[in-house]
């Protein structure tokens, strides 16, 4: 009998070129394989740590393949809003409806779907995790984690993983996507201080077609990741303000 992870490596082997410099290498035991076939540069500045909590200026953010064409364009509305739409040479694909404040969760609308279809992202406000669960009922989860590399270094990331639901308590858990922030990797001018800054986005495209999900919810779910992350560092300044003032 074939396995998944025998399909994998086949096509693998067959059809595509790892990137030799990617992380191969897994999270935990309970996690499979994951083997980045694709590679995007998330070009998104973030906000610093020492500034009024306002919203960032950056109203388009740009996402990039590895020859330095442009995959993707991520607009919002305005500055004082979340809500934006990404494109591509396609067309619009996604428009984020993301809300300030607790309670408010982010929806997403896919815009090329045959039907008019909506994905409401859920989390609390102070978390670092969220989740969401597409038509049909595929789950879905974006968190933080870091990992040590082979030279001893420990990189941040942020992973995108398909849970499936294995009973009543048990999950399994299989990494799609992850965004390195690392030294090489992140926003140019940004640092690990930085908010909401962008990076190196890899994808496993096999996890994605094993799980059915295109690529573009991944990109727009990530930015809205990086949204959020500034959303914390903002809160964070206006209770400084606050706090100062009394």
């Amino acid at each position: 009998m074939t396995t998944t992870l025998q399909v994998k490596e086949e096509t693998y082997a067959s059809a595509l070129s790892v990137k030799s410099g990617s992380t191969l290498c897994t999270l935990s035991d309970s996690e499979t394989l994951f083997q980045p076939s694709r590679t995007l540069t998330v070009n998104a500045r973030g906000i610093g740590a020492f500034r009024l909590p306002v919203p960032s200026r950056q109203t388009e953010v740009s996402i990039y393949n590895e020859d330095g064409t442009k995959a993707y364009l991520s607009t919002r509305d305005k500055i004082s809003s979340g809500n934006a739409v990404l494109s591509n040479q396609s067309g619009s694909l996604i428009r984020t409806e993301y809300f300030f404040g607790p309670n408010r969760d982010p929806v997403l609308h896919l815009l090329q779907a045959n039907e008019s279809e909506q994905v409401t992202v859920n989390g609390n406000w102070t978390s670092r995790t969220m989740q969401f669960v597409m038509p049909g009922g595929r789950q879905f989860e974006w968190g933080y984690a870091k990992e040590k590399l082979a030279d001893g270094r420990k990189v941040n990331l942020i992973v995108f993983r398909a849970i499936e639901k294995m009973g009543k308590t048990r999950e399994k858990k299989a990494r799609i996507a992850q965004l390195v922030r690392g030294v090489d990797t992140r926003t140019p001018g940004t640092s690990k201080c930085t908010a909401g800054n962008g990076g190196e986005l890899q994808i496993d495209e096999v996890e994605l077609q094993l799980h059915k999900l295109d690529e573009a919810v991944v990109i727009a779910t990530c930015l809205m990741m990086l949204k959020k992350e500034m959303d914390r560092r903002r809160m964070l300044q206006f209770a400084m303000i606050a706090g100062a003032g009394s």
